[in-house]
């Protein structure tokens, strides 16, 4: 009987303390796991975007007409956002190597372009940018 008044709950206290950590951890462990899913999420979002902004750049690179009178900004619309792309911008003019021709304007170069896309994301208004670069061969005269 004594064994018994001897006792003072500290096994009761001991559990408490345990199950309270346990449910520390698995509360911090679901804020991890949600802002991990809101990380993965935002960055799903945004290869979309870029995926779509170079799939516009391959189209307008598929075209060369588009290099050697550029109109001005190329917009087009898709269900992500919009996508405006630049007008091409000549970097760089080389004369292509191997080519012996008297004439000058017959002579073909070899230009480095550079397109800018950019992409606004119709439901959260996300904005990204695009660089892509090319090299073209053209006859000369094609890159101011």
């Amino acid at each position: 009987m004594r064994n018994r008044q001897a006792q003072t709950g500290a096994t009761l206290v001991v559990a408490m303390i345990i199950l309270l950590m346990m449910t520390l951890f698995a509360v911090s462990s679901i804020n991890m796991s949600s802002v991990n899913l809101k990380i993965v999420g935002n960055l799903q979002a945004q290869k979309a975007l870029d995926a779509r902004a170079q799939d516009v750049i391959e189209q307008i690179l598929s075209d060369s007409s588009k290099f050697n009178a550029p109109l001005g900004t190329t917009d087009r619309e898709f269900t992500e956002g919009t996508v405006a792309v630049d007008i091409p911008v000549c970097i760089d003019s080389k004369v292509a190597t191997g080519y012996t021709a008297v004439a000058s304007d017959i002579i073909p170069q070899d230009n480095t372009w550079e397109l800018v896309a950019t992409i606004t994301d119709s439901d959260t208004g996300a904005v990204t940018t695009l660089h892509q670069g090319v090299e073209m061969r053209m006859l000369a005269g094609n890159c101011p």
